[in-house]
């Protein structure tokens, strides 16, 4: 009997023996997991951030052409209003009687239009 309660307590020893081993193999594991979860969020914050610089510099590059092509239609109306007013000017000097009679046409129908 001597020699089975001998060769429990040898079973008894290799099982903690064998559990210990399984709990450090266990701990160095959830260390592993635990460092590649965290280079995993520094590479995902990495990525994300250069997105993000990606996505500013598009809508930078965006809001310049916008501006670009804001300021040409302001000088392209600002172009054609010059032209019309000389235009305009050089009708009323050629025919000076008749301008005023169509501005004093156009200024009583507003006269008219305002009373209602």
């Amino acid at each position: 009997m001597a020699a089975a309660t001998s060769t429990n307590a040898e079973i008894a020893r290799a099982r903690t023996a064998a559990g210990a081993a399984t709990t450090s193999d266990i701990e160095a594991q959830l260390q592993q997991l635990r460092e590649d979860i965290s280079s995993l969020a520094k590479t995902v914050g990495a990525v994300g951030s250069s997105t993000a610089s990606e996505v500013k510099g598009k809508a930078r590059r965006a809001a310049s052409d916008a501006t670009d092509a804001s300021m040409q239609m302001v000088e392209a109306a600002r172009e054609q209003a010059i032209s019309f007013e000389r235009d305009l000017e050089a009708k009323i000097r050629k025919a000076p009687i008749q301008s005023i009679a169509i501005a004093a046409g156009v200024g009583f129908v507003f006269a008219l239009l305002s009373r209602r």
